[in-house]
């Protein structure tokens, strides 16, 4: 997983403006070459389908030891998946010769020296009415949303739709930060822990919590599961050597399917009482997260995923959810709109 403080500030989409929609303009000059790739860039689009199987359920639902899908249970064509085990379907499929030196994909990389490769964040919305399901086959579209230069960063967001025999069933952005250099955190990761917009009040005393420390094998399995090759979730050498961190750091998109898979189970199963949010609450789903990568989750470290009714949003049913590292930190912070059934 990545993070950076330049996104620290950014509004979720039930402020005022959407996480995919802030335009980040840079003081200094960037090359014509750059200049030339962003416009053939929006010119790109990326078709590729696939198909939910029960093997790739289990497989994730052993990787995260989930009851329903673990040891050899396989699902039954049909079942409804849970949600944000999409992201584990439509990886890039190319021979190793294709991937950048860190191991990732190089789809919407800008060219260059701008190697280093950082998740930041993202939003993903739900057709409540259309879930994904066992047996579907599905066709992923990826279009470039906006590129913007800051610093001596390059800041990409991707629109993916998700459609199967019944309609759209999902859509997504997300953000990848491209930079030249790999002192990146040292710089500015220490300045986040700081960040005091990420410790105010609204973040205390979650409704919920669930604990889990990733280990290796996670990280590695999860890799193996999503055809994700980038070294920094799997090879303990350059993570610490090259990237100058702790260890092995947990994906971006797993530490989403942490955060949403705890918020479902929790709506599924609290035990409602009469207070007035509550019954706002009850039967409800999550039909959208918003979310920001801000600090690493570092493999073989306690995190912990928490989650609390958002106080101040009137009569909107939405959620803060959270994960806090082992030193107390928040390391990816989201807010999640429930459906209006």
């Amino acid at each position: 997983m990545h993070y950076l403080n330049k996104l620290s500030q950014l509004p979720f989409k039930n402020g005022s403006t959407k996480l995919g929609t802030i335009r980040l303009y840079s003081s200094t000059p960037y090359s014509e070459q750059l200049k030339s790739w962003k416009q053939n860039l929006f010119k790109k689009k990326r078709v590729a389908t696939d198909t939910i199987t029960a093997s790739q359920i289990n497989l994730l639902g052993n990787t995260l030891d989930h009851p329903k899908f673990n040891y050899d249970q396989l699902p039954q064509e049909g079942t409804a998946i849970p949600l944000g085990w999409h992201l584990v379907f439509f990886p890039v499929r190319v021979p190793e010769k294709e991937l950048a030196r860190e191991g990732y994909h190089k789809d919407w990389s800008p060219p260059g020296n701008y190697t280093h490769r950082i998740w930041a964040g993202g939003q993903v919305d739900w057709v409540v009415k259309n879930p994904l399901r066992v047996g579907d086959k599905i066709r992923m579209e990826a279009s470039l949303r906006d590129v913007q230069f800051k610093d001596d960063s390059v800041f990409v967001w991707v629109n993916r739709t998700i459609h199967n025999q019944h309609g759209l069933a999902l859509s997504e952005s997300r953000c990848c930060i491209y930079t030249d250099h790999y002192q990146i955190r040292e710089r500015e990761v220490a300045n986040i822990t700081e960040n005091k917009s990420c410790s105010h009040d609204i973040l205390s005393n979650p409704e919920f919590t669930y604990s889990i420390k990733p280990s290796p094998v996670t990280l590695f399995r999860f890799s193996a599961i999503t055809f994700n090759a980038h070294l920094i979730h799997y090879d303990h050498v350059y993570a610490t050597e090259v990237e100058k961190q702790k260890g092995c750091l947990t994906h971006g998109p797993l530490s989403l399917i942490f955060m949403v898979n705890q918020l479902d189970h929790h709506l599924a199963t609290k035990d409602f009482d009469q207070t007035a949010c509550e019954k706002r609450v009850r039967n409800r789903q999550i039909k959208s997260i918003d979310y920001r990568c801000l600090n690493p989750l570092p493999v073989n470290e306690p995190v912990t995923v928490c989650g609390r009714w958002k106080i101040d949003q009137g009569l909107d049913p939405s959620y803060d959810v959270w994960i806090v590292d082992s030193h107390g930190k928040i390391a990816v912070k989201a807010s999640a709109l429930l459906d209006d059934a």
